[in-house]
């Protein structure tokens, strides 16, 4: 009676001993595929991750300025030269080096301590967007599309349809007197409005 008895614990005690070991694999597995599952979503992750930085990230700050020219290029007498802006286009992912971006004219004009400054103007007409020309005769700027004329400080000449003055830019006087080199800061305006507003 005993030993049937023995018989019988020794029984159940492998019963449960094999219970506990489908119990522990059973775990096991869940474990090993809940840690494949994770680390199979680090690549897409990452994946994703690299496709969409480029629309998601933001515009890195800093200097936007832009070498024109140098002082030496730019006439003393004052008269303005007009002078192309190249630079890279960037989208969200392709890069174009030295691409032509729009024209400024810049010009010599004394402070009044007989240092010379330079004065920047965006070329486009600020009514409709047109390129604008310089008059040697007449000492203006003049818009081929709807005859706006404006001072050599880029003031409106009256009456014109040009809702504001030309776009001045700013260039960098500190690197001006340094290296003699004009950094301008190239902004494009919204045409047609008498504020000026930016462009992106």
């Amino acid at each position: 009676m005993a030993d049937s008895e023995e018989t019988g614990s020794q029984q159940d005690s492998t019963a449960d001993s094999a219970g506990n070991n489908e119990s522990r694999r059973g775990f096991v597995s869940i474990l090993a595929a809940g840690i494949g599952a994770l680390l199979g979503l680090f690549p897409v992750a990452t994946g994703v991750f690299t496709f969409l930085n480029p629309l998601l990230g933001k515009r890195k700050g800093g200097d936007k300025s832009i070498r024109v020219a140098t002082l030496d290029s730019i006439p003393a007498t004052g008269v303005p030269v007009r002078v192309p802006i190249v630079a890279d286009l960037v989208d969200a992912w392709n890069r174009e080096p030295n691409q032509p971006v729009g024209a400024i004219y810049l010009r010599r004009a004394s402070d009044g301590s007989g240092v010379d400054k330079v004065v920047a103007l965006n070329a486009i007409c600020p009514h409709a967007g047109c390129s604008v020309g310089f008059d040697e005769n007449r000492d203006v700027f003049q818009c081929p599309c709807h005859t706006s004329s404006f001072q050599l400080d880029g003031e409106i000449i009256h009456p014109s349809p040009s809702p504001r003055g030309m776009d001045p830019l700013t260039v960098d006087e500190d690197k001006l007197k340094a290296t003699g080199e004009v950094w301008v800061e190239f902004v494009n305006y919204y045409p047609g409005k008498a504020e000026r507003t930016a462009k992106e």
